[in-house]
């Protein structure tokens, strides 16, 4: 798959980047892109748009196993960056089943599943952390407050 600065791009901007944290098909690339994560949340202004869900894990609606993968490299990604350099992209209505597929399935959460996903995978986070998570974030990086 490539060196950390190949998997994130060549446009990681002193004014702030945004990455979604897809294909992660297997060991040996998720310790690349743990890699290319880690270094990329050491830029102060990289932020990161947590979307499409199932582009990282293909069919992850499909059973509790594959939630918790999703729910581990979403918390893990959190982690790295911090609630307040995460957003939830809220892009469902634009293309549901790429939220559980990439592209190759019609499967897909409804509103209410995704969003209770992403209640769960935050579980335990304080409601301060939920907030920039859920809206925060995204109201800063975009400017606007």
């Amino acid at each position: 798959m490539g060196t950390p600065r190949a998997i994130l791009g060549n446009d990681l901007l002193d004014d702030g980047s945004g990455i979604n944290p897809n294909d992660i098909p297997d060991e040996d690339e998720l310790k690349v892109w743990r890699e290319g994560m880690t270094a990329m949340a050491a830029l102060p202004n990289a932020y990161v748009k947590l979307s499409m869900l199932g582009y990282a894990v293909p069919g992850w609606m499909r059973t509790p196993e594959r939630q918790s993968v999703v729910k581990s490299l979403v918390r893990e990604t959190v982690e790295l960056f911090g609630a307040g350099r995460c957003m939830v992209a809220w892009n469902w209505h634009v293309n549901a089943a790429v939220s559980d597929a990439d592209s190759h399935s019609q499967v897909g959460p409804d509103a209410i599943e995704l969003l209770d996903m992403m209640l769960w995978f935050f579980d335990g986070y304080s409601d301060e952390e939920k907030e920039r998570l859920f809206s925060g974030t995204a109201k800063e990086f975009y400017r606007l407050d």
